[in-house]
């Protein structure tokens, strides 16, 4: 694999991953009492996406990456110091992560501490990998009539000729073909390779209806070949063990309970739900094709709700009910997407999202009375999201500290050395996705070499830029926020992505870069708007730097540049998302920023200070 390739890689998140030159909790920097390890430092940096830099090193790539970690946690120490830790916001929104954790960590106890996979599962799966099965099936709704055809196969009837007067012989012109893994019930599966060629058999059950089969025939692969590779094979079977206990533990600990909803509250949700849609997209027509619960739409919500109505219940719980407010939190962790502003989409989706939310309400209930949030691997998850939530406060001062009014935008206009806007221009060609599933795909295809101008004009969803096929066109990089600062340490033809952006993921490629200025001859209305937000953008970077680097002196920075350089990461860049037990699931890691540059500013602190 060539060193300057950018290869994604979706992997589920390993528990007890290890860096083999250090001791896992090996510090490579203290901030105040908190330490990043060096196993933190690696999970983070392997699991993050980064943009292939080829003028860049590996260390300037991991000193960077460390400096971006290390005011990340200066920020959330300042938090804490301003008591945003209490803000009712703040525990909102930290709530259904706690809760998803402790889910997470009750699947761990109660489903896959059960699962024991054997040598002889491994070899009865590999073989089974080996065949082909080619079927056909009669399928049914009723038990009675599946039973009445069974008796007719076995006084002799044809399956053939039964299939063909039933509707479903319309889509089986040819026999179905079932390899291993394929089918959900693993007892069907084995029934069905245990048949042999030319014999039916008897009705078999499962949640979609009733089924008899009739083998045609077995197919032995080539010897070396294989429908499913090796590791495959075993992760096939401790996925189908996963599911199995699962159930067995749902049925468990939710059978007998009856709970109704706040028909007050659920029967006009989906029409609010929608106008708060509908409004959104008013305000920002360039939004995302897809519908997606944002933050935008948790505040518009709750303004027409009302505080009385936000705490009222939305599911009759007899303690402690969950209310319309954890509701609506819990939508913006959990992936809620509508294709279209449809009323019938949206009734569907919530009825789903409901179902979801009191079920995993009821198992993170059962989790702490376990005293499961006491688990030292739920207390790392949890410091280590809320450090990152905590970070996205400050960063809000901050941007509130650094508006510009229309006096400032005026008095920086006069001082613009020619009466020039100038800066760096950057051209961009982007993909914008609002589902994990997508992204997973194109990032795949990217690392396959897909033309990614292609890609763009297939899957990109952002409105704006649909016309032109993802491109942005020459713009300055202050007009395009993060993705704009990202884009000024990228060289042409490199990709960098997925970004968590408002509504999803940005993954783009720089097409081309150069120094531009501007003429600001026309009066000052109609250049106002670029220059107020180049000033912004200007107050908004020497507010960060000068802040973050106030922060380091505040609390004590120390690096340890030895124990990073020894530090092995892979040069495979991964953007990984973790897979929740009893359903859901999060990015790997907390997303980080690229925030280094305040680094000159505290050195330069430091050889001022005596």
């Amino acid at each position: 694999m060539k060193k300057n390739v950018l290869l994604f890689l979706f992997v589920l998140l390993l528990q007890g991953y290890f860096c083999q030159a250090q001791k896992k909790d090996e510090p490579v920097a203290k901030i105040g009492n908190a330490v990043i390890t060096a196993d933190e430092f690696k999970t983070r940096y392997e699991f993050l996406p980064h943009p292939s830099m080829t003028h860049k090193n590996a260390d300037s790539l991991k000193k960077e990456f460390l400096a971006s970690l290390v005011a990340e946690k200066l920020w959330a120490l300042e938090a804490r110091e301003k008591h945003f830790d209490t803000l009712k916001l703040y525990r909102n929104m930290l709530k259904p992560l706690e809760k998803m954790f402790l889910r997470d960590a009750l699947f761990k106890q109660e489903v896959e501490s059960r699962i024991k996979i054997t040598d002889l599962d491994l070899i009865r799966g590999k073989v089974r990998a080996q065949t082909t099965l080619k079927v056909l099936i009669i399928s049914s709704v009723d038990s009675s009539e599946s039973y009445t055809i069974y008796k007719q196969l076995k006084k002799g009837a044809s399956f053939d000729s039964l299939l063909k007067m039933r509707p479903d012989y319309a889509i089986q012109n040819e026999p179905v073909p079932i390899t291993f893994g394929k089918m959900e019930d693993e007892w069907m599966e084995d029934s069905l390779y245990k048949m042999k060629p030319l014999t039916f058999s008897k009705p078999m059950k499962n949640k979609n209806g009733w089924f008899i089969f009739k083998l045609v025939d077995k197919i032995n692969l080539v010897p070396g070949e294989s429908s499913s590779a090796p590791g495959n094979v075993k992760n096939i079977i401790k996925t189908r063990r996963s599911k199995q206990y699962g159930v067995e533990f749902l049925t468990r600990l939710l059978t007998g309970v009856q709970l109704q909803f706040n028909e007050r509250i659920v029967t006009d949700l989906p029409d609010r739900l929608l106008q708060s849609f509908k409004k959104r997209q008013e305000i920002n027509p360039a939004d995302s094709a897809n519908l997606h619960f944002t933050e935008f739409d948790l505040g518009y919500l709750s303004s027409l709700y009302g505080e009385d109505l936000l705490a009222a219940p939305i599911a009759m719980f007899e303690h402690d009910a969950p209310t319309l407010n954890d509701f609506f939190y819990y939508l913006l962790v959990e992936d809620f997407n509508a294709k279209r502003a449809s009323k019938q989409i949206i009734v569907g989706l919530l009825q789903k999202k409901l179902n979801d939310f009191v079920q995993h309400e009821l198992i993170a209930r059962e989790a702490l009375r376990r005293g499961l949030q006491n688990l030292p691997e739920v207390k790392k998850d949890m410091q280590m999201w809320s450090d990152n939530y905590l970070s996205q406060f400050m960063k809000r001062v901050f941007v509130d500290s650094s508006r510009v009014s229309d006096e400032d935008t005026y008095q920086y206009s006069l001082q613009k050395t020619g009466n020039q806007l100038t800066g760096l221009k950057v051209n961009l060609v982007e993909i914008f996705s609002d589902n994990l599933d997508s992204v997973q795909m194109i990032l795949k295809k990217i690392s396959e070499g897909n033309d990614f101008k292609y890609l763009a004009e297939r899957y990109n969803q952002r409105k704006s830029t649909l016309t032109q096929k993802g491109e942005f066109g020459w713009q300055y990089t202050f007009q395009l926020g993060e993705i704009g600062k990202i884009a000024e340490a990228m060289k042409e033809g490199e990709v960098y992505g997925p970004l968590k952006v408002e509504g999803g993921y940005s993954i783009f490629k720089l097409l081309g870069r150069r120094e531009a200025q501007d003429s600001l001859k026309e009066s000052f209305q109609a250049s106002q708007g670029q220059v107020k937000e180049e000033l912004f953008v200007k107050r908004l970077y020497e507010n960060v730097n000068e802040g973050t680097a106030g922060f380091a002196r505040k609390y004590g920075v120390s690096f340890y540049d030895q124990t990073l350089k020894k530090l092995s990461v892979t040069e495979v860049n991964m953007f990984v998302y973790r897979f929740i037990g009893f359903g859901g699931r999060i990015t790997g890691v907390p997303t980080v920023t690229p925030n280094y540059e305040w680094m000159k500013n505290w050195q330069n602190q430091k050889k001022v200070l005596p």
